[in-house]
Order: C-alpha cells, then sequence, then structure tokens
C-alpha cells in the first residue's frame, strides 16, 4: 500500500488513495493533523533526551506532547517542529538526536495509519520545500533528505519518494480544473515559503514526469514560526522588559530578547537557557529600571517557559485569523497577566516577512518570463487574513483561489504516490 506523507514544520498529515481520490486519515483522535511536536520523559535529571528516547521512556505526540509539557516542563524533553532543525548547522551528536526524533514520529505516523486501515504502508512519498530552514543551502538541503530518507527506512518504509511542496499542491489543485492554466503557486507553511510557476490542465494531469510543467521556482526559510517570533519579539517581549532601560540609563540587549523568542535554532535556544545566561539576567534584574517587566523574564529563563510562550503566541496569531483582536493570558508567567494583541499589531511584526512572499511570487515570475493566470494560495501560514490581504494588494488584476490551508500538499503527494506507485 502507499500513501503521500506532509512532515510538516507545524503539523504531520497522511493520506492514502481511496475511491479515486486522496483520503487523509485521523492521526489523534478524529483529528488528521499531528501537531509536530515530541515529549519524552527522563528518569534522572542528567539523562539527556538522546538517551531517555535510546531508553524507551514514556513518549507522547502532537497535541499529548503539548499537554505534557505545558504541565510540567521541568521533568521531560519537549522538541516542537523537529523540521526547522534538519537543515541546520548541527553538531553530530544533535544530528543524531533529530533523526532518533524524526524516526519516532514517523513509526507512530505510520502506525496510526497501518491501524486505521489495516494494511501495510510499504511506500512513501514524502514532502519537501525547495529549502529547508536554516543558513547552509544545498548542504543543509542534502542533509535534511538524508535525515528524513534514512528516518523513512528505520520506520519501515520499503520504498521513498520525494517531491516539492509546492508541486504538490499544485498537482491537488489540478485536479478541479477542466481546462489548462499556468499557475503561480505559493505554498506559505510553518517553516518554509515555496513558490513554483507550474503548467496545469488535463494536458498535462496523467504525466509521470512533471519536470517541464515547472517554469520557475523559488524558496526560502521563512514560514508561520517565523511570524509567531516577531510577534512575540514586537508585541509580547516589551511586556518582560524589551526596551526597557537600566539604571545608567542604557537599553537592556535587546538579543537577549531574541535569544528568548528563536526557538527554531537549537544553539540558540541551549544558550538561552545556560546557567551563564540565567546569571546574566540575575545581573541585569538588580540594574533594570522596571524591575516588575524584567522578573518575568527571568521567571521564563529559570522555568524554561520559551516553548509555552511560543505556544501562546502562535495561538493569538491563529485566532487573529478569525478576529481584529484578541487577549493573550500569560498566567502562567504572572497570575492575571494578559497581553492585548491585534490584527495590525501582527501586520506591522511581519512587514519583512509579508515582503519576502511577495519577492519570492515576482521572482518565479522573472525565471519564467509571464505572469500567470492565476495564483493559488496554500499553507497554514496563509490562513491569515494579513497574508491574504497583501497577496491581493500586490496582484489587484490576477484571480487569486485560497485552497486548503493544510490538506492540499498531502493530497498531492498522496496523488503522486498513486500515480507513480500504482
Amino acid at each position: 500500500m502507499h500513501a503521500g506523507l506532509d512532515f510538516g514544520t507545524s503539523n504531520c498529515l497522511i493520506g492514502i488513495w481511496e475511491d479515486n481520490n486522496p483520503t487523509l486519515l485521523p492521526l489523534e483522535g478524529q483529528s488528521i493533523r499531528l501537531p509536530s511536536a515530541l515529549y519524552t520523559s527522563r528518569l534522572n535529571d542528567n539523562q539527556t533526551i538522546s538517551e531517555a528516547l535510546l531508553s524507551d521512556t514514556d513518549t507522547a505526540f502532537g497535541e499529548a506532547a503539548i499537554l505534557r509539557h505545558t504541565e510540567d516542563s521541568q521533568s521531560g524533553y519537549f522538541i516542537k517542529s523537529p523540521k526547522s532543525f534538519l537543515g541546520a548547522d548541527i553538531r553530530k551528536n544533535q544530528l543524531e538526536m533529530f533523526s532518533d526524533i524524526v524516526t519516532r514520529m514517523l513509526v507512530h505516523i505510520k502506525n496510526n495509519a497501518e491501524n486505521n486501515t489495516q494494511s501495510e504502508l510499504q511506500n512513501i512519498v514524502l514532502g519537501r520545500p525547495v529549502n529547508f530552514h536554516g543558513t547552509r543551502g544545498e548542504e543543509g538541503n542534502r542533509q535534511a533528505i538524508d535525515i528524513l530518507q534514512q528516518s523513512a527506512m528505520a520506520a519501515g518504509f520499503k520504498n521513498i519518494e520525494f517531491q516539492m511542496e509546492p508541486m504538490a499542491a499544485a498537482l491537488d489543485f489540478e485536479r478541479s480544473l477542466t481546462e489548462d492554466k499556468l499557475v503561480l503557486v505559493l505554498d506559505a507553511g510553518g517553516g518554509t515559503t515555496d513558490c513554483s510557476m507550474v503548467k496545469l490542465g488535463p494536458s498535462y494531469i496523467q504525466s509521470n514526469d512533471r519536470t517541464d510543467s515547472i517554469l520557475g521556482h523559488s524558496g526560502d526559510r521563512i514560514g508561520g514560526t517565523d511570524l509567531d517570533i516577531k510577534l512575540a519579539l514586537h508585541k509580547v517581549m516589551p511586556h518582560f522588559g524589551k526596551d526597557s532601560l537600566l539604571k545608567n540609563g542604557l537599553p537592556i540587549p535587546v538579543t537577549l530578547f531574541w535569544d528568548a523568542v528563536t526557538i527554531n535554532d537549537v544553539n540558540v535556544q541551549s544558550e538561552f537557557l545556560s546557567a551563564r545566561t540565567q546569571r546574566e539576567i540575575a545581573a541585569y534584574l538588580t540594574q533594570a529600571v522596571d524591575q516588575q517587566k524584567f522578573q518575568r523574564f527571568q521567571v521564563l529563563q529559570e522555568e524554561r517557559l520559551i516553548l509555552q510562550l511560543n505556544r501562546s503566541t502562535e495561538l493569538a496569531k491563529i485566532n487573529l485569523s478569525e478576529q481584529d483582536r484578541v487577549e493573550l493570558p500569560l498566567d502562567y508567567i504572572e497570575e492575571d497577566l494578559v497581553i492585548p494583541v491585534s490584527r495590525n499589531d501582527l501586520r506591522d511584526s511581519v512587514k519583512r516577512e509579508l515582503d519576502v512572499f511577495i519577492a519570492l511570487m515576482k521572482e518565479v515570475e522573472t525565471q519564467a518570463d509571464t505572469k500567470p493566470d492565476l495564483i493559488y494560495v496554500t499553507g497554514g501560514t496563509a490562513k491569515s487574513p494579513v497574508i491574504e490581504d497583501w497577496i491581493r494588494s500586490n496582484y489587484r488584476d490576477i484571480d487569486i483561489v485560497v485552497g486548503d490551508a493544510f490538506g492540499s500538499v498531502v493530497s498531492g503527494l498522496t496523488t503522486w504516490a498513486h500515480r507513480i506507485y500504482k
């Protein structure tokens, strides 16, 4: 049996071909989306996460992992968005650790899918971004692909193929077309944003080689996680002492606050949670003019609540898709602490990222040397009206179709799996 698997930065989804259509399988209760998170308990304070995984300690995935970490951030290890680290500049022991984590997650997804279908999954098509998150370019991309390939094999898949995520989204959209179109696909995901200019329609749909269909593609290591980070830095961290002064009139270094919210860099996380940073914060606290705010920052570091803060900020961003203004409760930091956040706050915080989205689309137009007939937008990040409004303001004369934010990539991967494995 074959399947398409979207191992995403924010969520994982898997689909099979059934009744001549892709069918997405539940992975957590009745939900087809499994948040990309893992929690593993540790036997003692000195046990590393790799040791905990190898010793087969209690491990939870998805929302269950998030809940475990929220209830007790001290007694185990919590990894969110492991895909963000696969292309990064990481040490050998970290490389082995993330390989173990990805394998564990793929085993969990495979087992759930097989329990649901009562059939063994042997063949898989995995999605991949144009560029994985990180600063190592093609070397980082190769590292990420190697981890995913080896982890998929270790999880028990026999045949493994990869498909570009924007092309997968295009393949899903293509099934709805009754005439040929030149489509600019924007896939704004949790960790990366990819664009492709693709020829789609009845003339191409049966082809097993779509190389000639792609007229251009581009990608950047910017996604929903980066929007969460920027929102936290610009609108949340001022309530923790950012922009506050010391008694000598100098500001508290902004790098401290940047390190606190940069949850997609394992080395920065490790440094922020170190004893050295703890001593640095304690020293600044004695000199801070607004000690109440900076005490919150001390609690954030000492109680290791940075991932919980990121989760709260992410939920605020998600809720701003439906509301113009939300309240961000942070009572786990300080009783009755609530921070108001508006849609305008989000727009102001992510102005650079919005410009990157448009630049990627323009780059693809330049490569293809033509404008598209229409624009197809997908990916969880694209659910935000801030993103959609910004695209529409830059492409007023072209029709824009907003697809299934979470399911289009995995549906396209499943479509491709059916085509190449049948």
